[in-house]
């Protein structure tokens, strides 16, 4: 594939930004979910202290259950949300990232002479249309 970029951090706050706000956005509600779920483990086990030994039968195999769900199940979707973060931060910071390259290189050179391209599946199609707009317009005056 001719036009495939070959790297998927590019330089450029934008990408980087997302991906904290995608990690907060995965951590903070994952921790108040569980610290809410031993809360309330934890509160029924103090409110039912009279017959400790039918606790111990009946809740601690179910808390065991949740922790193996949290600690195998967790990770994975966590990382299959970071990993489809990180492919949709690429496709919008990387054509930023490209646009900004491209408008330097022609501010330096004066070459008004090409346009601006990126990748089909990239964002920012209206945007770069519009520049190579701009640009056709003024070559012709």
């Amino acid at each position: 594939m001719k036009n495939r970029r070959r790297t998927l951090f590019v330089p450029h706050s934008v990408q980087w930004d997302y991906l904290r706000l995608v990690l907060v956005a995965m951590i903070a509600p994952t921790f108040l979910a569980t610290a809410c779920l031993y809360y309330l483990i934890w509160q029924t086990v103090a409110q039912e202290m009279a017959i400790p030994e039918l606790i111990a039968q009946v809740l601690f195999p179910a808390l065991k259950q949740v922790n193996q769900v949290i600690m195998i199940g967790l990770p994975v979707v966590c990382a299959l949300i970071f990993f489809s973060a990180i492919h949709l931060s690429h496709r919008l910071a990387g054509p930023i990232y490209r646009l900004e390259r491209d408008l330097e290189t022609m501010a330096e050179t004066g070459d008004f002479n090409r346009f601006l391209r990126i990748r089909p599946h990239d964002h920012l199609h209206s945007l770069v249309a519009k520049i190579n707009r701009v640009l056709r317009r003024a070559r012709e005056h």
